[in-house]
């Protein structure tokens, strides 16, 4: 993949006709009417050992994250495969009001717990989090199950106090982990995990959910949580033209956004600094 130029970061991500899913990229909107709140999500491909060695440099992730709170106005960024040293360096670049939260992937190996590094000077341990430009009350972790190789990975749940809302997320084990074929009934019981930590109606969750969405081909493990799509919106989901665009470079959604209020808009931006398109969901508080 060609790298996005010096030029090219100052146009920051690409927002696709939320209709065709391609071809004429509209503007994001950077303010959002009263009443209303921006959650994103974003698979950073951060941790270049991963298969991310294409996808830039971390000063084009760390630019690509600001760009996307200043373009679309997002006040809580999920985050996955994010470098510690990383996300504390973009908070620190969009100011004093701006938190972040990080948990490590850990791995066990021999009744011993340890983290992975991220390859780079400095870059710190691979991790998921948030930031978020709003003040975050009761920051919990939730068990997650747990495959029997590979590494692990909780539930990182905080509430936007002034909002009321809860927000959750968590990055959820692929189809392969190691060797080993994850089993669907495993990610079957992630969702669940991940929904019953999220559970009410104020509410908004989601991640990179490695897997696809509900009625595809692909769809193993959603079959069996349908309940997750009743009982609540997804950011994109299927309408009567057609099925969820996608959020990875090879063709697939995998990431996703739920929440238990009126969804008003779903933005899918993607950006030559990941394998993983970005989501971004606003919805109505009131």
């Amino acid at each position: 993949m060609v790298l996005a130029s010096l030029a090219g970061l100052a146009i920051g991500f690409r927002l696709f006709d939320r209709d065709s899913g391609s071809g004429t990229p509209d503007a994001p909107e950077a303010t959002h009417p009263p009443g209303t709140l921006s959650v994103a999500t974003w698979n950073v491909c951060g941790v270049r050992q991963w298969n991310c060695e294409d996808t830039g440099s971390a000063e084009e992730k760390r630019a690509r994250i600001e760009a996307l709170v200043r373009e679309s106005g997002a006040r809580v960024v999920l985050l996955q495969e994010m470098c510690s040293a990383d996300l504390d360096s973009v908070r620190a670049s969009l100011g004093g009001e701006w938190r972040s939260l990080f948990r490590p992937y850990t791995a066990v190996r021999e009744g011993r717990r340890s983290t992975v590094r991220c390859t780079g000077d400095g870059r710190g341990t691979a991790g998921y989090g948030m930031l978020s430009g709003l003040p975050l009350t009761g920051v919990t972790d939730v068990p997650l199950p747990q495959p029997a190789t590979g590494l692990r990975r909780n539930i990182l749940c905080a509430t936007a106090a002034e909002e009321d809302v809860r927000i959750c997320t968590t990055h959820l084990n692929p189809q392969q982990s190691g060797a080993r074929a994850v089993d669907a009934g495993l990610r079957e019981r992630q969702l669940r995990a991940l929904a019953g930590a999220a559970a009410g109606p104020r509410t908004v969750f989601g991640g990179d959910l490695n897997t696809a969405p509900s009625g595809s081909a692909d769809a193993t493990a959603w079959s069996r949580v349908e309940d997750v799509f009743g009982a609540y919106q997804e950011c994109d989901r299927p309408g009567p033209s057609g099925g969820s665009r996608n959020t990875h470079r090879s063709g697939y959604k995998i990431d996703y956004l739920f929440t238990g209020l009126e969804r008003r808009e779903c933005s899918v931006l993607r950006s030559p600094a990941s394998d993983h398109w970005a989501l971004v969901l606003r919805f109505t508080t009131g």
